[in-house]
């Protein structure tokens, strides 16, 4: 049967029961009483065991669950810097995010999706974020068909701190890191018989130098034909982000629940600096060069709303019917004024920018219903409808008082997409081997219309997508689980646009609208162990793709390149995935996750060949509590070397450092060290028959930060955790 009760801190935490979790008892701890909208994926458990403290890392059977409130850098630092430390995610440092090396990832909060982590702008987003709002990150590779399949990497679903148990209650955080750096935080919640009541605000700024060079070769039959250019950028960067969520919950009866959320987020990105150019022959004669001086501002707002009601029959039999809207909006504008010293052309000033406005809407019903001991049936029906504009302009003049509107850099395009699924998953046991059955079925609808140059495109599709996940249970302490799940990856509206878009005077984007959607096929097969409060695991997965879509980039001549997408033709990525942490003596303990792949792709007509190479990353987190309110903490990651589709990523990697102490039983102070050995460097190498580019980038340099967090309220209080990585839920 279901665990009703348990402890305070995850009465309310989101997908602690998936809908495999049966295959997972008794490694996996007792699942919390969840509210309708978070129990997802539940199904029954045929035994619990009830334990004082929840351990960081949760093992479902199509996901992994980590705590990250014992993470410090979560208290000072953004979202990004959060998942840098999660098993088998990589964020480079410009905050995209991959999964075991596939960057087509969907990413989720508290298990919805939200516009801001789509599209172009989910970057910069992530950087955003202030990673104090996180609770746990669940990776998961092998979703079910109860989860759209969008993503061929897998999905993250950040899961927000929640509720607690408490009459009224509530936590203010604040953090400065001097040089404009710091964050501020307050939530709070109450409970009045049956109507809950929370909410949050939060502000976050991040000032840093970022440093940027391109070097980029094209070779020449004598020393006078080849071409050397070099760029070299300094910019003042700058970070700023504002947002607010109150939502509620209602019990009309001892079956009927309504509940509500209403949210908004706001975030700038911005810079000032100064950029050179230089083109020269191989002899080293100058022939073009150029100082730009130039400042770019991107902004990002976005509101939601969303209400459920929850109908429950009995204990696992129950009707859950979701509604929800949001609409998102961006703006971006880049003036730049350019020198020219030396070669032909002449001074110019420009004024580049354009928005873009997102509305979705969406119905989403689920009903589950039990058939028997460990075996449950839960089907549903999901209709998303998304509307897209973007808008495109550009002027240009010798000068700021003498703009004009130029043709080729004003555009508006727009792009609408509906997506009718229907779902099934079905649960049953086998003896000791527990499978979870699923199938979706997908019909998508979209238009495109490039209105600037008279270009319409309709289209749709119909898909058909399998899940298979299952466990068995080898001895009381181990166990094995895998999973197969057909997942895609369609092209963002952006991708699709044919018009050409204006990045800077070397480099131009533009979409291709004959794109299709890639697919892929995921298996994987692990072996898991948890003895006490040590947890070992180890996770082989093959993935096969087709159709993937990747940059392309061509060269125009005179300097400028063109940067298109192509379906890529075929892609295979197979490798091993561990994670290990424990106990250590001295009050010491240790979480180590790393992963290895192979990636083997093929681009026919554009790279001209199979390319193969190997990637491996790791993750380290050492956590120390000399004293019951000192605690420690060291952690850091390293990529290494990863394949592109016309080049690679060198390595690169990051330490970071933290202090907790506990002033009073309300009230600690934390200290942070970020990128403490200045190692925040990222090269990519672009390599064709054409040309060669090494383009490096240097971003924020070492940073620390002071914070507070203070609890304060009535009712009963969250306790403090005993910071050894498999207890509590960590502070706030």
């Amino acid at each position: 049967m279901i665990l009703r009760t348990l402890m305070a801190t995850t009465a309310f935490s989101v997908f602690a029961v998936t809908a495999a979790a049966a295959q997972d008892r008794p490694q996996t701890p007792p699942p919390a009483q969840q509210p309708a909208e978070e129990a997802e994926d539940e199904t029954q458990v045929e035994e619990v065991v009830v334990q004082g403290v929840r351990p960081d890392i949760l093992s479902q059977a199509d996901r992994m669950s980590y705590n990250v409130a014992n993470d410090l850098q979560a208290q000072t630092g953004s979202v990004a810097d959060v998942l840098r430390n999660v098993p088998g995610v990589e964020v480079d440092l410009q905050g995209n995010v991959a999964l075991r090396g596939d960057g087509n990832v969907t990413i989720l909060i508290d298990g919805r999706p939200s516009a801001m982590f789509s599209g172009g702008s989910r970057a910069d987003a992530l950087q955003a974020m202030s990673g104090g709002t996180i609770e746990r990150v669940e990776v998961i590779t092998n979703p079910s068909a109860a989860f759209s399949p969008e993503g061929s990497g897998g999905i993250i679903n950040l899961v927000t701190k929640k509720t607690t148990q408490s009459i009224s209650s509530g936590t203010v955080r604040l953090g400065y890191g001097g040089e404009g750096r710091g964050n501020a935080s307050i939530s709070g919640s109450r409970r009045d018989g049956p109507l809950t009541v929370a909410g949050d605000v939060g502000y976050r700024r991040q000032n840093g130098e970022n440093v940027s060079s391109r070097e980029r070769l094209r070779p020449g039959a004598t020393p006078a034909d080849e071409r050397r250019e070099t760029n070299e950028a300094v910019n003042d960067g700058r970070f700023e982000s504002k947002n607010a969520r109150i939502s509620a919950d209602y019990d009309l009866n001892a079956r009927d629940r309504i509940s509500g959320e209403l949210g908004w987020r706001e975030f700038a990105v911005g810079g000032e600096g100064i950029e050179t150019f230089v083109r020269a022959d191989g002899t080293g004669a100058v022939l073009d060069a150029y100082a730009r001086d130039g400042e770019t501002e991107f902004s990002n707002s976005g509101t939601n709303a969303r209400t459920s009601w929850r109908r429950k029959f009995a204990d696992q039999h129950e009707l859950v019917v979701d509604l929800e809207y949001g609409e998102n909006e961006n703006e971006r504008i880049t003036t730049a004024f350019t020198d020219v010293t030396a070669g032909g052309g002449s001074d110019s000033a420009e004024r580049i920018g354009g928005s873009t406005t997102s509305d979705e809407w969406g119905v989403k019903v689920d009903y589950t219903r039990p058939m028997g001991e460990r075996r449950t049936l839960k089907v549903g029906y999901e209709l998303d409808v998304e509307n897209n504009e973007f808008d495109n302009f550009g002027f240009r003049g010798p000068s700021f008082t003498s703009l004009v509107a130029i043709p080729a850099l004003n555009s508006l395009f727009r792009y609408d997409e509906t997506i009718h699924a229907a779902y099934g998953t079905y649960d049953r046991p086998f003896g000791d081997l527990d499978v979870q059955f699923g199938l979706r079925l997908e019909q998508v609808e979209f238009q495109l219309d490039q209105v600037t140059q008279n270009v319409t495109v309709d289209r749709d599709y119909f898909r058909v997508y399998p899940t298979l996940n299952f466990g068995y249970q080898l001895t009381e302490s181990q166990r094995l689980r895998g999973g197969y799940s057909r997942r895609i990856a369609r092209p963002s509206p952006q991708d699709l646009n044919p018009f050409t878009v204006y990045i800077d005077p070397q480099n131009l984007r533009r979409g291709n609208p004959d794109l299709e959607p890639e697919i892929t096929d995921s298996y994987e097969f692990g072996w898991q162990m948890r003895s006490g409060r040590t947890f070992y695991s180890a996770t082989a997965f093959y993935r096969d793709s087709s159709g993937g879509v990747t940059d392309v980039v061509e060269d125009l001549g005179n300097g400028v390149v063109l940067t298109t997408r192509e379906n890529l033709g075929e892609s295979q990525r197979m490798g091993l995935e561990f994670i290990a942490n424990g106990q250590l003596p001295l009050g010491i303990s240790y979480n180590v996750s790393g992963t290895v792949f192979k990636n083997d792709i093929f681009v026919p007509g554009v790279a001209g060949a199979d390319r193969s190479g190997t990637s491996a990353s790791v993750r380290t987190s050492l956590n120390w509590q000399p004293t019951e309110v000192d605690f420690f903490q060291v952690n850091g990651f390293y990529n290494g070397e990863q394949l592109q589709a016309q080049g690679y990523r060198e390595p690169f990697g990051i330490l970071n450092l933290g202090y907790r102490r506990k002033l009073t039983d309300d009230l600690s102070l934390t200290l942070t060290g970020v990128n403490v050995l200045d190692t925040a460097e990222q090269v990519i190498v672009v390599d064709t028959p054409d040309f060669s580019d090494r383009v490096r980038v240097r971003f924020q340099e070492p940073a620390f930060f002071v914070g507070l967090t203070w609890n304060f309220g009535g009712g009963p209080r969250r306790p403090e955790p005993a910071f050894d990585f498999n207890t509590g839920a960590g502070p706030g």
